[in-house]
């Protein structure tokens, strides 16, 4: 508060302006977020607190604010190495704030870090898994990943599908949904790896009560018999 800000700068709290204290939040921010310290946190075993630390406070500013910008963009320079900060930071914001806050900053993270990985990099699914809640707008990113088959994450959109489907229940219908449609696309190197992907799921166990084989006639052949029928 103002009586912290003001032992910090050596200012009467009442001398505290709100330029003052945006001062001291840019001078925490560059603290908090300077990248030498990471190693050391890295083999100590504290770079998880920290990631919560960064997390929490991003979750007490105003939505895509500057911290929350500086903060956004520290993590994408690294994903790998600091992708459990941006899940540290959905999970503060979907315990402290509005849905439809959430969604709308968990809308940004997600594209932005959709943006800057690799077109088979992994890392997009497990974040897909863990994040707390998806907003709807990442099936559309979902979508486009699978529009053809020139698309250079086809391969990772269409597991990312399967995998959405069998560990997000509420994910299950809409992946399952867009999957069949791929199924009956016109265009055969699409329908062909999304055949494939639909089959291996149906014979899984647990898993061929959510493919049914009466929904498209291009898998219905290849889908197991049910013992029940």
């Amino acid at each position: 508060g103002a009586a912290t800000a003001s032992r910090v700068s050596g200012v009467a709290p009442a001398e505290v302006s709100g330029a003052a204290l945006k001062q001291l939040l840019d001078q925490l921010t560059a603290a908090l977020l300077a990248t030498g310290a990471e190693p050391s946190l890295r083999v100590g075993g504290q770079l998880g607190a920290h990631h919560r630390i960064l997390g929490r406070l991003a979750s007490t500013q105003p939505l895509l604010s500057g911290y929350q910008g500086a903060l956004l963009e520290h993590a994408l320079s690294l994903p790998h190495e600091r992708h459990e900060l941006l899940l540290a930071w959905a999970y503060a914001e979907f315990r402290e704030h509005s849905l439809e806050r959430y969604d709308e900053l968990a809308d940004v993270l997600l594209a932005s870090l959709h943006e800057r990985l690799a077109p088979n990099d992994r890392l997009w699914t497990k974040l897909l898994l863990q994040m707390p809640r998806l907003p709807r707008t990442v099936l559309e990113l979902l979508r486009s990943d699978v529009a053809s088959a020139a698309s250079p994450r086809l391969t990772l959109g269409l597991t990312t599908l399967r995998d959405l489907a069998l560990q997000r229940d509420a994910w299950r219908p809409a992946c399952l949904e867009l999957l069949l449609e791929l199924c009956t696309a016109g265009s055969a190197p699409l329908r062909a790896p999304s055949i494939r992907l639909v089959v291996s799921m149906a014979a899984g166990e647990g898993v061929s009560q959510a493919v049914p084989a009466g929904t498209s006639p291009h898998i219905s052949p290849y889908l197991p018999i049910s013992p029940h029928i």
